[in-house]
């Protein structure tokens, strides 16, 4: 009886704490959504990261190929939105938005500017997920151990896909360029571990064939088991021994 009374206990506290969980949780959610929930005008936030990647942004010749209207939530400040522009060139993945003003900040305070950006290169992964406790449809940017997310802004979600589009594709095209670049420098270093030999033509010299493959006269000679300098045309000189 002692026993069944101590289990109905602990699972009556067990029971408590879940639901004190997650009522706490939802309280949180509907706290910071309806008190703390802010965000710039997404197009008032587009005109400024336009006008900034026509200031200076951008390095010298340096364009974007695609561009998406997007929207970051910070882990520190989930419930301020940033809305912006996400910029993929060449060169990089660039991020500029603009953070909504604090709430205890004045109302002449400047929203904060946010800017982020990632080098486009073999080590950026990108990929399409739902991202802020799935609720948008956004990307997960990763380069080593840095992670950015960012969400579409609504309407726009095909703009976010061409993005991350453009990013998979220009990836497996320097893949494909970098493992063709090492297949062709192996071939080299094999051609170049291969005896070299040459046929001697009319008018040639000892001298003048050694200098001409980076050895001397002398190696010629012992590679070709010469007794003298003297040689004929037509007769095929070992001049680069195998490695």
């Amino acid at each position: 009886m002692k026993e069944t009374e101590g289990l109905y206990r602990a699972g009556r506290f067990i029971r408590r704490v879940v639901v004190g969980t997650i009522t706490l949780i939802v309280v949180v959610a509907a706290v910071g959504y309806l008190f703390l929930m802010r965000q710039v005008d997404p197009a008032s936030a587009w005109a400024y990261a336009t006008r900034e990647l026509d200031g200076g942004a951008l390095h010298y010749d340096e364009h974007p190929v695609r561009i998406a209207r997007v929207y970051r939530r910070r882990p520190a400040n989930y419930f301020r939105a940033a809305n912006g522009l996400l910029v993929a060139t060449p060169e990089r993945v660039l991020f500029i938005g603009i953070e909504p003003r604090d709430m205890l900040a004045g109302a002449d305070a400047p929203a904060a500017i946010l800017t982020s950006e990632f080098p486009n290169d073999t080590l950026l992964s990108t990929s399409l997920q739902r991202v802020y406790s799935l609720t948008a449809h956004g990307v997960v940017i990763r380069r080593g151990n840095r992670t950015e997310q960012y969400a579409a802004s609504s309407g726009y979600e095909a703009q976010l896909d061409s993005l991350v589009g453009y990013l998979t594709k220009r990836k497996i095209q320097e893949r494909a360029a970098a493992a063709q670049d090492r297949e062709l420098r192996e071939q080299l270093a094999k051609l170049l571990r291969q005896p070299l030999h040459y046929v001697v033509e009319r008018g040639d010299a000892l001298s003048v064939i050694a200098s001409r493959y980076n050895a001397t006269p002398a190696q010629l000679r012992e590679w070709n088991h010469l007794a003298s300098d003297r040689i004929r045309a037509g007769e095929t000189l070992l001049v680069r021994p195998g490695k």
